[in-house]
């Protein structure tokens, strides 16, 4: 497997989500194998799922190869990678707002989260024919609603999306006790931690502290840190950390502010330590990165 700290995130997407656009469609479309990979971070939660040919997606400790039928799963703000296996491999990518989950649950007892915040070797993968069928059919209609956009697609895809997580849950409460700990973190923990989150979002000029975000959702720091830790399945350092450094990337390849400056708005107050701190996560300088950017057109 491997080193995905080895790996530059040559791929950078933000997408356009809001609870009025809790969703977008990407597809990734290659003629032929290759060596090379191809990383990614961003704010969305992105469920893949592999059309034909197979792509092995890469984690920071564990890889998966994914084929006909068969999905990935990846969380805000988590570094991944993947790399084309098979000729003609076509896979198509459903961006989701996380704030949007579990919109159209009125019942409010399914940890819509899940299935993204297990650690990468427990995510659900279809294992049955029936299931991969599921996924598959599934993955094609999204693909062709997204592309004709007849009357009603973003409401028939959503109501598909969300089947698809369901079916993930059930799968994933079949294989698990209930009394997992896996199983505990409800929707109304992730509920209690948005706050935080939205300020993770929108925080510039310096770094959003556990002690803030802890006060923003009425919890003291230690519980906090437990519960974010249950419901996102990673602590809130290292979440803010991507963050920031996920922004700060976006504002080096999409405007000509100094290096600097950039560091200074996303709280970075010495650059050498943004520099440092950026190069962990992308595998070349703030200035490489740039050039890159402007050469290949990518945003």
């Amino acid at each position: 497997m491997p080193d995905l700290s080895t790996i530059a995130i040559e791929k950078q997407r933000h997408p356009t989500l809001s609870a009025a656009s809790p969703f977008n469609i990407d597809y990734m479309y290659v003629k032929n194998p290759s060596d090379s990979y191809y990383g990614d971070i961003h704010y969305a939660l992105q469920l893949g799922i592999c059309l034909t040919g197979a792509i092995e997606i890469v984690y920071d400790d564990f890889s998966r190869i994914c084929r006909p039928g068969e999905c990935f799963w990846t969380m805000c703000w988590e570094p991944h990678a993947c790399r084309v296996l098979k000729k003609r491999s076509f896979t198509v990518a459903v961006n989701l707002e996380m704030n949007s989950l579990g919109s159209i649950d009125p019942f409010g007892a399914c940890n819509w989260l899940l299935p993204f915040t297990l650690p990468p070797s427990e995510r659900y993968v279809p294992t049955t024919d029936n299931d991969r069928m599921k996924f598959l059919e599934a993955g094609r209609k999204l693909f062709h609603w997204n592309h004709r956009r007849s009357v009603y697609w973003q409401q028939k895809s959503w109501l598909l999306i969300n089947e698809l997580l369901l079916e993930a849950l059930g799968n994933i409460h079949s294989q698990y006790h209930p009394s997992s700990g896996h199983i505990t973190a409800s929707c109304d923990r992730f509920a209690r931690l948005r706050p935080a989150i939205e300020l993770v979002s929108a925080a510039e000029d310096e770094p959003l502290t556990l002690a803030r975000a802890a006060k923003a959702c009425s919890l003291s720091s230690s519980r906090f840190s437990e519960l974010f830790r249950e419901a996102l399945g990673s602590s809130f350092g290292q979440f803010a950390a991507r963050a920031r450094i996920s922004q700060a990337a976006r504002d080096i390849a999409t405007s000509n502010m100094a290096v600097e400056e950039v560091a200074a708005k996303w709280g970075f107050f010495d650059s050498s330590h943004f520099c440092h701190a950026f190069k962990k996560i992308y595998q070349c300088s703030p200035s490489e990165f740039r050039r890159r950017r402007k050469e290949s057109g990518v945003i």
